[in-house]
C-alpha cells in the first residue's frame, strides 16, 4: 500500500509505527517551562537549531539526559501529548478525557481519521488490541498495538458510538470490499469483489444467529444493505461493461459453504484482509463446533494464509530494495519466467552492456538481441562436405576447406513452399524446407571463401602503460595543530606530534603486446547442396555452461533442429510472447512463464505449438506475419524476492489472458 506524504497520512504512519509527531500543528512551543506529558514525565524544551537535516529541537525528561528531535515531532508530543504545567491541557475540544480506552468504538481524529480498537488479549505480560484505521470511510490497514498505547494516542481523539453489536467494529465497508479485491482483470475484480462480500455477509449471518436475537441488529441490518446493494451494482455495471458474461453470486467461483475449511481462505483471503484471528476462530467454533476434522484443515488454511501474508511484505521489501537497473530488471524476468540462472545471468549482462553503451553505439549493437521478427532456423543441416548451422540471427556456411563463414539469412512463405535464403558467393544459396524436416538444394554449387595457407605468426608491439605508487611518510607537527586532523592520523610520542602524509607518483613502464593471426587465402570449392537432413542441435554457451557449472536448468525448452519464430508479438490488453530458438517467454499481466515450442507444417499452414504446463497451446502463423488464436490462456508463473532467511525465493505468479490476433512488434 502506498502512502501520500499529506498530514493525515502522515498521522496514520505515525500512529501505526509509533513516530513522535505527524504535523506540523500551530506551533505553540515554549522553551525552558516544564511539560507535564501523559507518559507521567516532566520535559523541558531547551532550544531550536536549524541544520542539515532541518530544525531541530533539544528537550530533556527530569533525570534523563538531553535528547533532539524534529521540531515538528517535538511540537507535537508538547502540544497534543503534554500542558505546561500549571496551564490548560493542549488536548482538542471535545477530545475523549477518560483514561480508559472505549472498544469496538470509532474515534475521530485529526486529519478525517478514524481509529477504532477492538479484541484485546495479553501477550508476553503486556496487553494488544487491534487497532483499524480509516480516513474518510477508507479503509487503510489493520495492526495490533499495545493497549497502553493505544491509550494514550487516543486522548487528542474523540469517541463515537459503539458498534452494536461489538463484532461489526471489525468489518469494511462495501466501497472498499470492492477497492480491495481489484488485482486482475475487470472480469476476474468483478467475481473477487462479488464473492468477498457474500463471504462477509455470511459471517455475520453466523454471529448475528450466534447471538440468539430475534433478528438483525440496525447496525448489522444497515451494513448486510450496503453489501447487498453493492452486489447488486457490480452485477449490473459488470452486464453493460461486459456483455455476455454471467455475475451471479450462487455460481461464484467463492461462493463457498460457510461450512468449508476453505471459506474465507482460498482465492480472497477475506479473514486475513478485513477481520482478526479471533473473529474467525469464533466463527469457525460456530460453524465447525467439535468437528476435529474440520478444525484441522481450517487451522491448516489459516496458516496457509499467514505464510502467504509473511510472503507478500517479503515480496514488497524486495521490490523496494530491488535494483531498477535495466540488466538487473531484464534478469530478474528471466529468472521469473522459469529460465536457467545462467542464461539469466548472461541476458542481464547484455541488456546492461547495451545500456551502458548507449543505444546508437557500434558496442549496442552488437551486443543487442536480434529483434527482427520472422520465422527462423535452428539446428546443424549436413550433408557430403556442406554443412549449415542456424540460430535467431545467422548461418553458419562451411564448404569443404573453406573457413566457416557466417552470414544473415531469410525464411520466406512462398505458395505453399518455406524458402530458406542463405547469401553465399557469387551466387546466392536457395534451399526448401519440406515436411520431414529436411533441406532440399539445388546440388552441386561454387561457394566462395578463404582457405588457410600456413601457420600461425606472432608479431609484437610495444605500449607503455602508467603506473601509479603511494609512498606514506611522517612529519612532525605542533601540539597545537593536532585537532586540526582526524585521531587516527596523528601519532604522539611523548611531547612530540606528527602525521602521516601519502605521496602519489606515477611512472611509465614498456608493456610488449602479441599479435596473432592465420594466412589465408581466397578460394572457391564446389560442394553438392542436395537433401540436407538435421543431425544436430545448436550447441549454445549458456547451456553449456549451465551443464559445467550445475545450475539450474531452463524449466521447459525445445533444442530440437526445426522451424521457430524471432521477435515479440502481443495482442493489445492480453497476451504477449518474446520467442527465441528454444523457448518462448508468454507474458500476462505480471505472470511470464518460459515454454518450449515448435513451428509445424499442417497442410497449408504453420501451426506453433507450446509445450504449455497448463494445457495445450497452438497459434495460427498467417501469411501477413501475425499470429492468432482463440479463447483464453493461463500463465503460470513465480515472483522472486528475498526470504526473511537473506535467501531468493519464488512464490506462483498466475495470471489468465485473453488471445486473439498477435502483431509482430520491434
Amino acid at each position: 500500500m502506498k502512502h501520500s506524504s499529506s498530514p493525515a497520512s502522515m498521522m496514520v504512519l505515525c500512529f501505526l509505527f509509533s513516530c513522535a509527531g505527524f504535523l506540523r500543528a500551530q506551533d505553540d512551543l515554549q522553551f525552558n517551562v516544564p511539560y507535564a506529558c501523559n507518559d507521567g514525565a516532566t520535559y523541558v524544551v531547551h532550544k531550536c537549531v536549524t541544520g542539515p537535516k532541518g530544525e531541530m529541537c533539544y528537550y530533556q525528561a527530569e533525570g534523563e539526559s538531553e535528547r533532539y528531535n524534529k521540531r515538528e515531532a517535538v511540537v507535537y508530543q508538547m502540544t497534543k501529548m503534554c500542558k505546561v504545567k500549571g496551564g490548560a491541557s493542549a488536548a482538542a475540544p471535545g477530545a475523549q478525557s477518560s483514561s480508559e480506552l472505549q472498544l469496538n468504538t470509532p474515534y475521530q481524529c485529526a486529519g478525517d481519521l478514524t481509529l477504532t480498537a477492538f479484541q484485546c488479549q495479553k501477550q508476553n505480560g503486556q496487553e494488544y488490541c487491534f487497532v483499524k484505521a480509516e480516513q474518510n470511510g477508507k479503509f487503510l490497514m489493520q495492526v495490533p498495538k499495545p493497549r497502553a498505547e493505544i491509550v494514550t494516542q487516543l486522548k487528542a481523539c474523540k469517541a463515537g458510538t459503539a458498534f452494536d453489536p461489538a463484532y461489526l467494529a471489525e468489518f469494511p465497508r462495501a466501497s472498499y470490499v470492492v477497492q480491495a479485491m481489484v488485482i486482475g482483470t475487470p472480469k476476474d475484480n468483478v467475481t473477487r469483489a462479488m464473492g468477498a462480500l457474500y463471504q462477509l455477509t455470511e459471517i455475520i449471518n453466523v454471529l448475528s444467529a450466534q447471538r440468539g436475537a430475534s433478528g438483525y441488529s440496525p447496525d448489522e441490518k444497515e451494513l448486510l444493505d450496503s453489501y447487498s446493494k453493492m452486489q447488486a451494482a457490480l452485477a449490473q455495471a459488470a452486464a453493460q461493461k461486459l456483455p455476455g458474461q454471467q455475475f451471479n453470486v450462487a455460481t461464484n467461483p467463492y461462493h463457498y459453504s460457510r461450512t468449508d475449511p476453505k471459506f474465507g481462505f482460498e482465492g480472497i483471503p477475506v479473514w486475513t484482509t478485513f477481520l482478526s484471528p479471533g473473529l474467525q476462530a469464533r466463527f469457525a467454533q460456530t460453524v465447525g463446533g467439535n468437528d476435529a476434522r474440520y478444525s484441522a484443515a481450517v487451522e491448516g488454511e489459516r496458516r496457509t494464509a499467514m505464510q502467504q501474508l509473511q510472503t507478500n511484505a517479503a515480496i514488497a521489501q524486495s521490490e523496494q530494495n530491488a535494483r531498477k537497473d535495466p540488466g538487473s530488471v531484464a534478469t530478474r524476468r528471466c529468472l521469473e519466467s522459469g529460465r536457467s540462472e545462467t542464461e539469466c545471468l548472461g541476458e542481464g549482462m547484455k541488456v546492461g552492456l547495451a545500456d551502458l553503451a548507449g543505444g546508437g553505439s557500434p558496442l549496442a549493437a552488437v551486443v543487442a538481441t536480434n529483434q527482427d521478427p520472422g520465422l527462423r532456423l535452428t539446428g546443424v543441416y549436413s550433408a557430403g562436405n556442406f554443412h549449415l548451422r542456424f540460430d535467431q540471427s545467422t548461418a553458419a556456411v562451411t564448404c569443404g576447406s573453406l573457413l566457416e563463414v557466417q552470414l544473415p539469412y531469410l525464411v520466406e512463405r512462398s505458395a505453399n513452399q518455406l524458402l530458406v535464403k542463405v547469401p553465399i558467393q557469387p551466387k546466392p544459396l536457395v534451399l526448401s524446407f519440406k515436411p520431414d524436416g529436411k533441406l532440399s538444394g539445388p546440388g552441386p554449387i561454387d561457394v566462395a571463401g578463404r582457405v588457410v595457407t600456413g601457420r600461425a605468426t606472432d608479431t609484437t608491439s610495444t605500449t607503455y602503460d602508467t603506473q601509479t605508487q603511494t609512498t606514506t611518510t611522517q612529519r612532525q607537527i605542533g601540539a597545537n595543530d593536532a585537532p586540526n586532523y582526524s585521531a587516527d592520523q596523528v601519532h604522539r610520542n611523548g611531547m612530540e606530534y606528527s602525521v602521516d602524509e601519502q605521496t602519489t607518483s606515477s611512472t611509465t613502464v614498456p608493456t610488449t603486446v602479441h599479435h596473432y593471426s592465420v594466412p589465408t587465402a581466397p578460394k572457391t570449392e564446389r560442394c553438392n547442396v542436395g537433401v540436407l537432413p538435421p543431425v544436430a542441435a545448436t550447441s549454445s554457451i549458456s547451456s553449456t555452461m549451465t551443464q559445467v557449472l550445475g545450475s539450474q536448468a531452463s524449466k521447459s525448452a525445445n533444442t530440437a533442429p526445426g522451424l521457430r519464430l524471432n521477435g515479440t508479438y502481443a495482442v493489445a490488453g492480453g497476451l504477449k510472447i518474446e520467442f527465441r530458438d528454444d523457448s518462448a517467454t508468454l507474458e500476462c499481466n505480471t505472470a511470464l512463464s518460459s515454454e518450449g515450442y515448435a513451428v509445424v507444417p499442417e497442410g497449408s499452414q504453420l501451426v506453433v505449438k507450446f509445450q504449455h504446463s497448463t494445457g495445450p497451446l497452438s497459434l495460427i502463423l498467417q501469411p501477413n506475419g501475425s499470429l492468432t488464436g482463440s479463447g483464453s490462456v493461463d500463465v503460470n508463473g513465480r515472483k522472486i524476492y528475498r526470504s526473511q532467511s537473506g535467501e531468493i525465493a519464488y512464490t506462483p505468479q498466475n495470471a489468465r489472458c485473453t488471445l486473439g490476433t498477435l502483431t509482430p512488434t520491434k
